[in-house]
Order: C-alpha cells, then sequence, then structure tokens
C-alpha cells in the first residue's frame, strides 16, 4: 500500500512537469481574428516560436517550468507577457498605437539605395533547414551609410541557390545600429512578408515603405513557414543565400544566440 501511494505521488509529478513541457494556443486581436506570425519566446531562455497563419502556435521544451513566463511580440501589436500554464488558451494582443512622425521636407538630394547585390554562384553558402523555420533565425547584413548621408531603401534583392520546399514564408527585418552594435528592436512598422516556391534572385519592392536611414543598420531575412517536400532527401530540405565576401560579414542570431554574432 505503501508503495502504491509513493508511486501515485511520483506519476502526479511526472505529469505535473510534463504539462509544462508543451505549450500550445492561439494568437488574436481585439475582435477575436488570428494573428499570424506573432514572434513567442520564453523569458529568460533560448525557447521560442512563431505563430501560423491563422495565430496558432505550439511550444514543447523539457526545460519549461511551472514558474516560466511567454512573451508575445509584433510589430502591429503590444508586447504581452503571460505567466505558464497555458493549453489552447486564446491570448489577445491589443493594436499599438503610433503618434505621426514630424515632416521635414528638404532640399537636400538623398542617395538611393539597393540593398543587397546580385551574387555569383561558388561564393561560401550560408543554410537554414526545416527545423530551424519559424523558430527566430534570422540572417542580415550591415549597410554602411556615409557620413552625411541618407539612404532611402527603395528595394532589397538577394539570391537563393537552393530551395528544397514546396514554398518558404519570410519576413524582412531592419535593425539600427548603436555604438556599433545591432540593437534588438525591429524598426520597420509594418510586417513585411513574403512567399517563395523556387530558388532565384528575389527582388522586392519597399518604394511605399519610407525606409530611411542616415546612421548604419542592419537588413535581415527571417524565416517563418514552410511547405516541406517530401520528395526530396532530408539533407536537401534546405534554403542556401550565397556570401559575398567583398560586401562585408553575414551577421546572424536565433532564440539560442538572441544577440547579433559575425
Amino acid at each position: 500500500m505503501k508503495f502504491l501511494y509513493k508511486l501515485i505521488i511520483l506519476s502526479c509529478l511526472l505529469f505535473s512537469i510534463t504539462s509544462y513541457a508543451q505549450i500550445k494556443g492561439k494568437c488574436v486581436d481585439t475582435s477575436g481574428k488570428g494573428i499570424p506570425y506573432v514572434n513567442i519566446s520564453i523569458k529568460g531562455k533560448s525557447i521560442g516560436t512563431v505563430s501560423n497563419q491563422n495565430g496558432d502556435f505550439y511550444l514543447k521544451n523539457k526545460s519549461i517550468k511551472e514558474n516560466d513566463s511567454l512573451i508575445f511580440s509584433h510589430l502591429n501589436f503590444n508586447k504581452k507577457i503571460v505567466p505558464i500554464p497555458l493549453i489552447v488558451k486564446k491570448i489577445e494582443l491589443t493594436p499599438k498605437v503610433e503618434n505621426l512622425e514630424e515632416i521635414v521636407i528638404s532640399h537636400k538630394k538623398r542617395k538611393f539605395k539597393i540593398v543587397g547585390n546580385q551574387t555569383q554562384r561558388g561564393n561560401s553558402l550560408y543554410g537554414i533547414r526545416a527545423k530551424h523555420i519559424g523558430k527566430g533565425h534570422e540572417l542580415g547584413k550591415i549597410i554602411r551609410v556615409r557620413k552625411n548621408k541618407v539612404y532611402d531603401v527603395k528595394n532589397i534583392q538577394f539570391t537563393i541557390e537552393r530551395f528544397g520546399f514546396n514554398f518558404a514564408t519570410f519576413r524582412i527585418n531592419f535593425y539600427n545600429i548603436i555604438d556599433g552594435v545591432v540593437d534588438l528592436e525591429k524598426i520597420n512598422k509594418t510586417n513585411l512578408i513574403y512567399k517563395i516556391n523556387d530558388d532565384a534572385n528575389v527582388k522586392i519592392d519597399l518604394s511605399t515603405q519610407h525606409l530611411s536611414f542616415s546612421n548604419n543598420f542592419l537588413v535581415a531575412i527571417e524565416w517563418i513557414d514552410f511547405e516541406e517536400n517530401h520528395y526530396l532527401r532530408e539533407i536537401d530540405k534546405v534554403i542556401t543565400i550565397p556570401s559575398v565576401n567583398h560586401t562585408g560579414p553575414m551577421y546572424f542570431r536565433s532564440n539560442k544566440h538572441p544577440k547579433w554574432k559575425k
């Protein structure tokens, strides 16, 4: 009887631990509509994910504990922190209220910058696999702005050399560089979401975004969703982007490395 009692206690403890090892829910706006591509992370830990097109999310990791908290962040909504447990629960995010910035009219000629280069084949490659997509992995380049110049970003272009999926969705993010360090907060005001279905030279028109920089900045690609191609071998299920050495190093970050690294 005593042994049975201990077994019941142990089973309860195990259930308690595993119940916090997996979390699922849905991100919605104030009208109840699902919010796609919300960044979700565990506070103080290198664990995270991104909500899908319907706002649904799922997290599974043995290191998730009862006293942890979830952080929900999105460009168009206020950040929200929710304590665990969280099982099939709707998380309502409130939209941000942005004040209009002062409009300055200047006669000075601005320099227009195309971010990225058409790259030659055969350079070193940076690849991302299915297990990393939707987990906050970003790859970017620093764009250096000449002194007393203003760069208006009109478009971005990059080359995909290998593409091992039916399709993949990505987000373009921009970050300021402060005292030589890449900031952790995005500065673009809207979600720049795009979808591709093949390897190609990708060129995206950003002229309507009115992105201007008078200081160095970083532009990054964040892969957030994909559809797997089941006819390919596992080794071929990868997206690779060539690196051009003469334009400077590539930078990356992920939930495991939240700070930008070369």
